[in-house]
Order: structure tokens, then sequence, then C-alpha cells
């Protein structure tokens, strides 16, 4: 009986848990607001850490969103923090999630190629994450690669529509089997499940995020306007493994494609009918972006849809980011940067494996110059010995 009863009053938190989860919808404007906030990565030091959450506050104060989307590098999983100790994981995740939780903001993750380096999986985090009552991250509906690939609906303005009035796509990029291009990318398993649920939502207006760029980024500053500035070569993935943004670009109602990654990066700009861009590195740690932190933000219309976007830095101003219109003089390689920045734990493992390397190669050489020297002064002698004997028996 006392069994029955425990299931029944799990049963009951559980659903009210789910039920207690917030309902993304257009306001009576029939706009809605997001705020991307993107490479943070706390855990670097506590100042750093605290100009992050001073980032967040400010941002989320002139901006007042109705949604969060945190595009990936919430922590860098490589630092001592994460190492060895589940409960650092709460403790970050509690103080970049509080300036939402005081304003009530609902948010949703994807992961990065940085997020899952430590103690934790992504699987683990995730789990963590969806504890908080305002967090609406999911994870996968269908086996495919990555955890969190899932759609979010919003409601229409007008109580009395059932069908959500836009989707928000989330891709999960962290993931294995890219080839050389091992920051991650997204499978063509992903994009099949893309192809499905865009299909069943009869090919709803919406726009998608996920962290690591696509090579079409590249392809977007060389032909077409942007706005803003090529910073940094791209350490984004290609489309071996997964036919992505030419999938977006087919099905047609997907108008805006964002990601991070990249910290210097921040320019965006229409690729097909799709605006792809990158977001403003929102945080401290790890290498800096060279501009103030801020965060991309997106404005929905429901009716027409209609996507518009800006920057917006810690010091409260609005960018405005130059048009770049292109040319011959500046095209770049389309290709994607390979791995060259290694993390703390990779670079502990190369320093010992290469201290080995060389203690090993020393006690070689020393082993056979000890053994060698030991040959040849047997040698000498026994040459010596051979020309003593010889003398000897002229003599006699």
């Amino acid at each position: 009986m006392k069994v029955i009863y425990k299931f029944i009053i799990i049963s009951i938190l559980l659903l009210k848990l789910v039920n207690s989860k917030p309902i993304l919808k257009f306001n009576d404007n029939n706009q809605f607001k997001i705020v991307q906030f993107t490479d943070l990565h706390y855990g670097s030091d506590p100042e750093s850490d605290l100009d992050s959450v001073y980032s967040q506050i400010t941002i989320l104060d002139f901006e007042k969103p109705d949604l969060v989307v945190f595009s990936g590098d919430m922590i860098s999983g490589y630092l001592d923090p994460f190492e060895d100790n589940d409960k650092n994981y709460w403790k970050y995740w509690d103080l970049f999630t509080e300036p939402l939780i005081e304003r009530n903001i609902p948010w949703a993750i994807t992961f990065g190629n940085h997020d899952g380096e430590g103690a934790l999986s992504t699987n683990e985090i995730l789990k963590l994450d969806q504890t908080f009552n305002l967090s609406l991250s999911q994870s996968n509906s269908v086996e495919m690669h990555g955890i969190a690939n899932y759609v979010l609906k919003i409601s229409s303005s007008n109580s009395s529509k059932e069908e959500p009035a836009s989707l928000i796509y989330i891709f999960d990029s962290s993931t294995k089997g890219c080839s050389k291009l091992d920051w991650g990318c997204v499978h063509q398993d992903q994009v099949d499940w893309f192809k499905n649920t865009s299909k069943s939502f009869n090919k709803t207006d919406s726009i998608a995020f996920v962290h690591i760029p696509p090579i079409e980024i590249i392809d977007l500053w060389n032909k077409y306007p942007v706005h803003g500035n090529f910073s940094e070569t791209p350490c984004c993935f290609d489309n071996e493994f997964g036919n992505f943004v030419p999938s977006l670009v087919e099905s047609g109602d997907v108008h805006g494609l964002y990601f991070g990654h990249d910290h210097e990066n921040d320019f965006h700009g229409d690729y097909k009918g799709i605006d792809l861009g990158y977001g403003r590195k929102s945080g401290e740690g790890s290498y800096s972006s060279k501009k103030p932190l801020g965060a991309r933000v997106f404005q929905l219309t429901e009716s027409p849809f209609t996507l518009s976007t800006w920057i917006r830095e810690i010091n409260g101003k609005i960018v405005s980011q130059d048009v770049h219109v292109q040319s011959e003089t500046d095209q770049q390689p389309l290709q994607c940067k390979k791995k060259d920045k290694y993390s703390k734990r990779q670079l502990l493992i190369y320093k010992v494996v290469g201290s080995f390397s060389i203690f090993l190669a020393v006690v070689i050489v020393g082993l056979v110059g000890f053994f060698g020297y030991k040959f040849y002064k047997k040698y000498e002698f026994k040459k010596q010995y051979q020309e003593l004997k010889k003398f000897s028996n002229c003599i006699l």
C-alpha cells in the first residue's frame, strides 16, 4: 500500500513539474523576443565569471526577452573546476541561470564542444539543466547523433489557435565522427529529423540555433552582403556528414540559423533566403572576442512572420554593424579551420607522453652507450691481448 501511495505522490509531483513549465507565446503586439547568450565559458576564474554575470544582467534588463537561448559552451569543461567535482556543475549552473530565474525568463540550451569535456557528459548536464522549472531544454525524441536536438513551439497571440505560430529548432553539434573537423557537426540523421519534424508542422515559420557554424558562413562572406566583420577563420563543419544548410534552404520554413564558437566573429547576412549569423560572445572566459561582451537579440513578429536581429553590448549600446559588400580582394578559402586549440587535459596528456618519450629515448641512448662502451673496452682488451701474445711468441 505504501508503495502505491508513493507512486501516486511521485506521479503527481512529476505531472506538476511538467505543467509548471512555461508556455512560449507571442504577446498582444504579435511579437516574441529571444536573447542568444553564447560562449559564456564559466569556470575560468572568479573575476571573469563576475564579468559574465554582469553582462547577462545588463542585457536582460535592457531587452526583457521572452526566452534566452544558450547556444553552447556555457562552461569550460576542460578546466580544473569540472575535472572531478560534480558539485561545481551545480554551482556554475546556479550562477549563470540566476539572472534569468530572478526575472522569470525561461531558457533552452544546446551544447558546444567544451561543455562535456569534464566529469559530466552532455547527457548528464542536460538532466541537470532540466531540473530547473524555467528550463525548456529537451533530449532527442528519436535516436540520432547528439543529445539535445529538439523543437520549441511558440503559441499564437490568438488563444483560439491551437497550432503553433512559430517554431525554434535546436541542433546539437557536440557530436563525434566529424573527420578532422573535430569541433563537432550536424549529421544526416539530425537533418532527417528536421525534415520530418518540419513536415509534421506543415513547415511553420521558424528560426534555429546550433553551436558550431556551418561552412556556408564562408560562402556567405564571399558572395553576399553581410553586416559585420570577418575577424577569425571559422572553425566550422562541412557537408560531408550531413546536408544541413542546403536542407534548411530547400525546406523554406527556417528564416534564420544562428551559432557561436568563433569568438571574434559576429557577422550575419542573407544566404539564399536564410539569415545566417554569429551571436556575440557573451562571457569573459576563454579567448577574447576583442569586442565588448554582448548578445544577439531577435524580434519575431507573428503575422505576417518577420525576423529582425541586432547586437546589444554590455555597455547598453546597440551595435551598428557596417555592411560588407563582397569583393575579389578579401575572398576567404572555402574550408574550415582544422583543430589547433587543445584543452588543458589534452595538453597535459601530450606533455606527459612527450616527457615519457624523451625519458625513454634518453634511457635507450644511455643503455646503447653503456653496452657499446663495454663492448668496445672488451674488444680493445682482446685486441691488445692478441697483440701481446703474438709479441711473446716472437720473443720465444
